[in-house]
């Protein structure tokens, strides 16, 4: 995700016309400036074939309804990413919750399963960033005891087992009488809270927008800027070619925003910085369970560089 100022302009411009979401975009442009150039040359120097008799109201009608469907469909998008960012915030509040529960109802003696308890919480973040991208990484799990590495292999759903193996050594505490009924209790409405934010992320990326609308709306934009030229070249000449460059750059570009941003877990420059909230939730609880914590992860956790992912 690109992270930035809201006062730097020039850098926000710069890097967002570094990514590949922007060469993809310049290839595209391309496209329609060979295009537009070719039907300039011909309309002004060989065949006229301008739409003369085309009413201007048409075009308008056309580019305010390829408007609105583009407004709605970036609108669409952008509610999968907020909600998508809003489930991994109160991902980051449960688990701070958890933290603080384990540490206040634990005594210190029990330092085992306090530092299993850590590791595990850690552990979710992790797991459900990489269950999300389909990138399943064992190394970047934190595993206490021999026997985790083995459950981990043997399942495909890492979320799923996080919370299995925390709710596990959860019931262990509680019949060893180190929690109370009423902590149990309250302990496993958190963990409930768990298994809810990871269904509602393989919601948003399971259900896309519908492949026909989507397909709809490039051929509408494809139209429109096909026939523009035909229309405008009367009055603006070669200035045509520049004209149709700028008007296609925001159509086409709104496009390619709505479709980045519609799948906000991947790794795009756009997408959730899902590593450096999976770092944040690692910080907290080792330090909320008064456990070290490696710097590395402490500078992972910061968003104040430019770009993470």
């Amino acid at each position: 995700m690109i992270i930035y100022k809201t006062k730097g302009w020039l850098d926000a411009i710069w890097h967002f016309h570094t990514g590949s979401s922007a060469v993809s975009l310049l290839k595209r442009l391309s496209v329609v400036t060979i295009y537009v150039t070719v039907v300039t040359v011909i309309e002004l120097r060989y065949l006229d074939l301008r739409l003369t008799d085309t009413p201007s109201q048409y075009v308008q009608a056309l580019g305010i309804l390829l408007s609105l469907l583009l407004l709605f469909r970036t609108n669409t998008a952008y509610d999968r990413f907020y909600e998508g960012r809003s489930t991994w915030g109160a991902l980051v509040n449960t688990m701070r919750n958890l933290s603080v529960m384990f540490n206040t109802m634990l005594p210190q003696e029990v330092r085992a399963d306090r530092l299993f308890l850590t590791k595990t919480i850690s552990n979710f973040a992790v797991a459900l960033k990489n269950h999300l991208r389909e990138i399943p990484q064992l190394a970047e799990l934190e595993l206490v005891e021999d026997w985790q590495q083995k459950e981990f292999e043997s399942v495909d759903n890492w979320p799923n087992e996080v919370v299995n193996q925390l709710r596990g050594r959860v019931e262990q505490l509680y019949a060893n009488r180190i929690l109370t009924d009423a902590q149990l209790i309250n302990l496993n409405d958190q963990i409930n809270r768990l298994l809810d934010v990871s269904g509602i992320c393989e919601r948003i990326k399971s259900t896309p927008i519908p492949f026909s609308y989507s397909l709809f709306i490039k051929l509408f934009t494809v139209f429109y800027l096909g026939i523009l030229p035909f229309t405008v070249i009367e009055w603006f000449g070669y200035m045509t070619i520049p004209i149709m460059l700028v008007t296609s750059y925001f159509l086409i570009g709104l496009e390619m925003i709505g479709v980045e941003i519609e799948e906000p877990f991947g790794t795009d420059r756009n997408d959730l910085p899902l590593s450096q909230l999976a770092h944040r939730i690692r910080v907290d609880a080792h330090e909320i369970m008064r456990l070290p914590v490696a710097k590395e992860d402490k500078m992972a956790a910061k968003p104040d560089f430019m770009i993470v992912n």
